[in-house]
């Protein structure tokens, strides 16, 4: 009876899909001790990781309630002149903080007046703070230039720590 029985083969599919939450679980687990594993995930919440394969490697990493999100959106660049009634105020948002230029009803109705904005994204966890400004830059027929003016981890008392600036630039149209 034992010879008729058929030998069972191993599934490599199986195998990777544990190989794949085994590392996800490790990631998250590390996490909490090791700031460079929380600075690398912070970078993908700002969409300012090193390479595009950093972020796609990252992207079976839940990205639920990790950090405290926060964005505040002026009509003026920063330090330009600080009006007396100022009315903005960081904001919390889930998730990726910059999809308030990049999705949906924020993009739209941020963007669809046509005119220049300044954004600015937190992120923090821990201690650390990932800062980004973004200047959303009006370049005709409903479409904008997103230019990175920085994106710095800066401490509590917001002294610039590590700087990441860049020219980074992205199109999309506001409609």
């Amino acid at each position: 009876m034992d010879s008729e029985t058929p030998k069972r083969s191993r599934d490599p599919l199986f195998v990777v899909i544990v190989v794949g939450i085994v590392c996800v679980t490790v990631w998250l687990l590390l996490m909490p001790f090791y700031p460079a594993i929380a600075r690398m995930t912070m970078r993908r919440f700002h969409l300012s990781s090193e390479s595009f394969a950093v972020w796609a490697a990252q992207a079976p990493i839940p990205s639920m309630y990790n950090f405290g999100n926060q964005y505040e959106i002026r009509d003026l660049p920063e330090g330009l002149i600080t009006p007396v009634l100022d009315s903005t105020r960081p904001r919390y948002i889930n998730h990726f903080p910059t999809r308030i230029l990049t999705f949906a009803n924020g993009r739209y109705e941020l963007l669809r007046k046509g005119q220049d904005r300044w954004t600015t994204y937190w992120s923090s966890y821990r201690g650390q703070r990932l800062e980004t400004k973004v200047h959303a830059k009006p370049i005709g027929e409903g479409r904008f230039q997103w230019v990175r003016e920085s994106s710095e981890f800066v401490d509590p008392n917001r002294a610039a720590e590590v700087s990441a600036g860049g020219d980074s630039v992205n199109f999309w149209e506001a409609k």
